[in-house]
């Protein structure tokens, strides 16, 4: 049942989908990536910033020694000795712990947007249901990730033996060396063996992100009844489409209807502002608004303007602008003088006939009007 289940699951996932899972915490993640990060940054420091500080702790260390005799051995002195202590190892230890640990975020906020999900913490009592858990550990799921964690293993075990093969020709192996060579052998070995193993978690990381963004996005999918149910709840009903309708009515009714019907031009958006502009020479020194309105008034508006033939021009800047600082009743702002100046010589040149009609149905208007 669960294979017809995902299988009849055939359509991409809706943007409402998408954010429930977000908000759920329900990302494709791969936790190689914050591995490989946090061991690239802890490389990073422990060549541009340990040995420096390495040398500074032997030097601290060497001198503590020679002077051994000469510290107190009172709770004052113990106390001195064990703060300068604690802070030469500090200088080492802590850059080395804040960037594994900012790379660490870093990792994980690439793979979920940054996004802080209360969900994803919350306790998840059917994963403790031992039928569930039974189908966790032996499900397709679970066999990605032991072949993951195998490849990973495989990773690390190869990262060894290439290590000791590139390291297997040093004095240190076959010949008696002087002490100071042990801590350049150490840093050495360290370096190049974590700058391996960075560069092979890196491409499991890669592998295994893949996998994980797959099985995520064939979760996500929807059936079609799933779709179809979405849409019929984003639909609106009749009464509330007749209750908006309504109040489109009664928002533009009367003297505005009048002004749009008889306007020049309607300027639209095309979908969310519409500005009705009347320029009556003689009457009027500059374009005059005479209605705007915003979505449901901005329909209301093409509407009239449909029913009475009113020219209707799609600009949106100079809708958006119109509609932000234009008032209704007074002339256009005077910086949109030639843009609009250029929209009525359009509109002139191809509605003639409409406007050789208009003085006439301004003259029938007024009085309806007064």
């Amino acid at each position: 049942m669960a294979d017809v289940d995902k299988s009849s699951k055939t359509e991409p996932p809706t943007e409402k989908k998408l954010s429930e899972s977000r908000s759920k915490g329900q990302f494709a993640k791969a936790p190689e990536i914050g591995m490989t990060m946090t061991l690239l940054a802890g490389l990073l420091v422990i060549l541009f910033w340990a040995p420096s500080k390495a040398l500074d702790l032997v030097e601290f260390t060497r001198a503590l020694f020679e002077n051994l005799d000469s510290i107190t051995a009172t709770q004052e002195g113990v106390a001195h000795t064990m703060t300068h202590s604690y802070f030469a190892m500090a200088l080492i230890v802590l850059p080395l712990l804040v960037s594994c640990f900012f790379a660490s975020f870093v990792a994980e906020g690439l793979q979920t947007g940054f996004r802080f999900t209360p969900k994803a913490i919350e306790p998840k009592f059917d994963k403790m249901n031992p039928i569930n858990g039974v189908k966790r550990v032996f499900g397709p799921k679970a066999l990605k990730a032991f072949l993951v964690d195998f490849l990973k293993f495989f990773a690390i075990g190869s990262v060894v033996w290439l290590t000791l093969l590139i390291f297997l020709d040093d004095p240190i192996f076959y010949a008696v060396v002087d002490i100071k060579h042990l801590p350049q052998f150490i840093y050495k070995l360290f370096v190049v063996m974590f700058a391996i193993l960075v560069l092979l978690l890196l491409i499991v990381a890669i592998i295994n992100f893949m996998i994980k963004k797959k099985e995520h996005d064939d979760d996500m999918k929807m059936t079609k009844e799933e779709v179809k149910e979405e849409r019929k709840s984003k639909e609106v009903s009749p009464e509330v489409k007749s209750a908006q309708r309504k109040k489109a009515m009664e928002l533009l009714g009367g003297q505005g209807a009048t002004d749009v019907a008889t306007a020049d031009v309607v300027v639209t958006n095309p979908t969310h502002y519409a500005v009705a502009l009347r320029y009556e020479k003689g009457t009027d020194l500059a374009p005059v608004v005479v209605a705007k309105g915003e979505n449901l008034l901005a329909r209301r508006i093409k509407i009239i303007a449909a029913e009475h033939e009113v020219p209707m021009v799609e600009n949106k800047p100079v809708a958006q602008t119109l509609f932000a600082i234009g008032k209704v009743g007074s002339p256009i702002p005077l910086e949109l003088y030639q843009v609009v100046a250029e929209i009525l010589a359009l509109v002139y040149k191809t509605h003639a006939y409409y406007f050789h009609r208009l003085k006439a149905r301004r003259l029938l208007a007024k009085p309806f009007a007064a």
